[in-house]
C-alpha cells in the first residue's frame, strides 16, 4: 500500500484474533456494529507519530477496564505507529480512528470479554479558529452513567446534536447533561474564561475525558493560570469573557452564544501551539 491520501480517502484496517492487521475487514457483524459495545480514539498522526500518544493509550486502557473488556491483547500506540509506517502513512498529518470492541457474539449478555480492533485513516482537517454562532441544544442532553467519561461507540446523542446544529445553521451546539449542567460541545470539550480564571465542566457533568482537554488544563496550570473544574449552569457560561472548544484537531473560539458575545482574541499562544 502506498498510503496516498486525498480529502475523500478512507483506509480501513482490522486486527483479527490472531493479532494480524489486514485491510478490508470482513467481520462487520460484531458487537461494536450490533450493540455499540466498544470504544474509540480519534488521533492525529504527524510525521509518523501519534500526538499525545501516552494520553490516548491511557484513556483507551481505562475505557476498556471500565467496560470490563480484557486488555492483555490491547495494541500499544507504538505498534499502531509502526504498522501505519509500514503502510507508508508518514508525511502529511492524518486523522486516525482506533476502534476497540468486545469480541464474540451473544445478545445483550456477552459470551466473552476479549477485544477486536480496527483502524480508519482519513485526511486531517484542523479545527476552525472561530465559530461565529453557537447555541444550546433544544433537543439533546448528555446522558449520565459511570462510563460517561469514556469515548464509546454509542455516539447517537452527538449525531442528533450535530443534526440539530446543521438544521439551525449553527457553527457549534452546546450540550447540557440530564441535570441541566453545562457538559460539552457537539464534538469537543468546552472552556471559558472570566476575570483571568479558566472554567471547564468536570467529568461529573457527564463530559468526555478529552485528551485535548487534559493537555490544555495541564498547560494552563504550567502558565500559572487558575483552572476551576465543576458543575456550572448555562448562565455561568453566558457571563464569560471568552469561550473556546477543544479536541485533538485544535482550539476554536466562539464569538456568539444566543444573546451573548465573547472576545475572540487573546487566548494564550501557548494553548494554540499545543496542537500544532
Amino acid at each position: 500500500m502506498n498510503g496516498k491520501m486525498n480529502e475523500n480517502s478512507t483506509f480501513s484496517f482490522f486486527k483479527n484474533l490472531n493479532g494480524t492487521w489486514q485491510s478490508d475487514p470482513g467481520e462487520f457483524h460484531n458487537r461494536g456494529f450490533l450493540f455499540a459495545d466498544g470504544l474509540f480514539e480519534t488521533m492525529v498522526l504527524r510525521k509518523g507519530k501519534i500526538w499525545s500518544s501516552k494520553l490516548h493509550q491511557e484513556r483507551m486502557l481505562s475505557g476498556c477496564q471500565t467496560l470490563m473488556m480484557e486488555t492483555s491483547q490491547l495494541s500499544e500506540i507504538t505498534e499502531i505507529e509502526d504498522f501505519l509506517a509500514d503502510q507508508n502513512f508518514q508525511s502529511a498529518p492524518l486523522r486516525v480512528r482506533w476502534n476497540v470492541y468486545r469480541s464474540g457474539q451473544g445478545k445483550y449478555t456477552p459470551i466473552q470479554n476479549g477485544i477486536v480492533e480496527s483502524l480508519q485513516v482519513t485526511s486531517f482537517s484542523k479545527s476552525i479558529q472561530i465559530k461565529k454562532i453557537a447555541a444550546f441544544s433544544d433537543n439533546v442532553t448528555v446522558p449520565s452513567s459511570y462510563w460517561s467519561h469514556c469515548k464509546t461507540l454509542n455516539a447517537l446523542h452527538y449525531v442528533m446534536a450535530n443534526l440539530e446544529r446543521s438544521q439551525r445553521y449553527l457553527d457549534e451546539v452546546i450540550l447540557l447533561n440530564a441535570s441541566g449542567y453545562v457538559s460539552e460541545a457537539g464534538s469537543s470539550n468546552i472552556f471559558w474564561e472570566k476575570g483571568g480564571v479558566f472554567y471547564t465542566p468536570s467529568l461529573k457533568a457527564s463530559c468526555i475525558a478529552g485528551v485535548g482537554r487534559k493537555v490544555i488544563i495541564k498547560e494552563l496550570h504550567k502558565l500559572g493560570k487558575k483552572v476551576e473544574e465543576g458543575l456550572f449552569q448555562k448562565e455561568d457560561l453566558l457571563k464569560a469573557e471568552r469561550v473556546f472548544t477543544s479536541n485533538v484537531t485544535g482550539v476554536s473560539l466562539i464569538e456568539k452564544i444566543e444573546g451573548s458575545t465573547f472576545d475572540i482574541s487573546g487566548l494564550p499562544s501557548e494553548i494554540i501551539s499545543l496542537f500544532e
